[in-house]
């Protein structure tokens, strides 16, 4: 016996993702995010953060290493029902306006001045997701931390490290309970000035 398959012209190699955008809208991810971090522009025609950092994490579900891979996918994400993302220019817009004071550090050793980022706000948001998630209990024990990792990298906006190289010292903010270790949040800080 034959079997037959109907196809449809929407056919896409990403269609796994519809799942986590379907996940995501019923955790109501979008909606915590718009009460943490405020409302964004001022007009309701201005894609919210959650959009931004949906569009940004379902591309990199999608094997996107960088913003503008988001206008490569974003196509793809548009073909689920009542779906609006935004490009690469729109995230690259949203995250700059998240952006933090740096708090400036000088060493009493060495004299050098070193500056870090709390990015106090994102990790309140991030603790609320993972609570909403089931993955931490309202009262328990959460121990928040983070660790560098020295990237060499000889760009236009590279700063000269500790390490006596231009580049950039990403943070990577963990959250530790019970031995379990999730990644959260990477930022480029802590670079000597």
């Amino acid at each position: 016996m034959t079997k037959v398959a109907i196809k449809n012209e929407n056919i896409t190699s990403f269609g796994g993702i519809y799942h986590i955008m379907d996940v995501f809208s019923k955790l109501g991810f979008e909606k915590l995010t718009e009460s943490v971090l405020g409302k964004r522009g001022c007009s309701d025609r201005a894609f919210s953060h959650g959009s931004i950092f949906g569009s940004l994490f379902f591309s990199y579900l999608c094997g996107g290493e960088c913003l503008e891979d988001i206008n490569v996918l974003i196509e793809q994400f548009r073909q689920r029902p009542d779906t609006q993302l935004p490009g690469a220019d729109t995230v690259g817009r949203g995250l700059k306006e998240l952006a933090e004071e740096n708090v400036v550090y000088k060493s009493e050793t060495s004299g050098k001045s070193y500056s870090f980022n709390t990015a106090e706000k994102l990790n309140i948001l991030l603790l609320r997701m993972i609570r909403r998630m089931g993955l931490i209990k309202v009262g328990s024990h959460v121990d928040l931390d983070f660790d560098h990792q020295f990237i060499p990298a000889h760009k236009f906006d590279a700063k000269y490290s500790y390490k006596q190289d231009f580049g950039s010292n990403a943070k990577l903010n963990i959250i530790y309970w019970t031995s379990i270790r999730l990644m959260l949040f990477e930022q480029k800080q802590n670079q000597v000035l």
